[in-house]
């Protein structure tokens, strides 16, 4: 079982999606817990080469790639240029998510609500009225909420042509614009897929509380609040939420998870309006699975699959058995 990832060298921006050491040496504590033998293969130019010689014989996928608009899709394609097994989603899918207006595209089609959104290419591209202020901007082929701050939540003309120009300029991408939805904001996820007589697992919902963010951070996740001031007293895992919203919930992630055509794994992210209207943000079918307990650094996934009853190593090993029985090794 290889292991393939970006390791995370530096606390620059561009490196905030990668697997720190610690991450790395859970996962394979994780893959040697479910019974595999553990490879690790970096996810930059060398991976092809790598993937080649030493025919893993699966491969589980956490590369973020190092370059270009479909670089989350550069394992998976080379897995299955060689024919081996991987862990996740595939090609198609791992591109099309990195592509946030794509993805808000497929799943209105499909029924899921999004909020009303523009993409911009230049700074003076004029304003959707159906989308309207105040809006919240977002690079469209970045995650891990890069380049997203409170800031990036414009209430007037000048503001948003201000903030368009220097995320153009910066991200040399096309914008992101969504009507800023005020309200509460949620995580969901799964192990497992769907097969005869059987489901992914929906684990218990994260809520990430505002009201614990310091001061400046307002209430958005953006990357400030996931990196420097990033800790677990902001995230309520499971959250206190009633039934009839926790299926809501559930039922809106099963159609993202059977739109999108996820495998295995995947992380989701939802805001509840006051007038409670729930509407998609983002899906991530790579999602960051940091769990550094004595630095207080969990990535979502884990919190909820921790929350759910399962231990660290028992996540790995779930996820690869979703993976294994997918190809039908087990």
């Amino acid at each position: 079982m290889a292991f393939c990832c970006n390791t995370r060298h530096e606390e620059e921006e561009f490196q905030v999606e990668y697997d720190p050491p610690d991450t790395i040496e859970k996962v394979k504590q994780g893959i040697e817990y479910a019974g595999h033998e553990y490879l690790f293969i970096e996810g930059d130019e060398t991976a092809y080469d790598r993937l080649r010689e030493l025919r893993p014989d699966m491969v589980l996928n956490r590369a973020e790639g190092i370059r270009g608009d479909s670089r989350e899709s550069h394992i998976p394609a080379f897995c299955e240029m060689l024919g081996i097994p991987y862990v996740g989603a595939g090609v198609l899918t791992t591109a099309i998510c990195l592509d946030k207006p794509t993805t808000k595209m497929i799943l209105e089609f499909n029924g899921v609500q999004t909020a009303p959104f523009q993409v911009f290419t230049e700074a003076d591209d004029p304003l959707k009225a159906e989308v309207g202020l105040p809006m919240i901007l977002k690079p469209s082929q970045e995650g891990s909420s890069i380049g997203i701050n409170w800031d990036n939540v414009v209430s007037d003309e000048a503001s948003l042509r201000r903030k368009l120009g220097e995320m153009l300029e910066t991200y040399r991408q096309p914008i992101l614009g969504e009507r800023y939805i005020d309200g509460r904001e949620f995580t969901t996820g799964f192990i497992g897929n769907y097969g005869p007589g059987e489901e992914p697992l929906f684990l218990k919902v994260l809520e990430i509380d505002f009201t614990k963010f310091p001061e400046g951070l307002g209430n958005v996740l953006g990357q400030a609040a996931k990196t420097t001031f990033d800790s677990s007293d902001h995230y309520v895992c499971p959250a206190q939420i009633p039934e009839t919203l926790r299926r809501r919930l559930e039922g809106a992630s099963r159609r993202v998870f059977r739109a999108l055509d996820i495998k295995d794994w995947v992380r989701l992210d939802w805001r509840l309006d006051a007038d409670g209207g729930l509407y998609f943000l983002e899906a991530n079918p790579l999602p960051g699975i940091d769990a550094v307990e004595e630095e207080d650094e969990y990535s979502f996934y884990p919190m909820m699959a921790l929350a759910s009853g399962f231990t660290y190593d028992e996540m790995i090993k779930r996820v690869i058995d979703a993976a294994l029985k997918r190809y039908g090794v087990r």
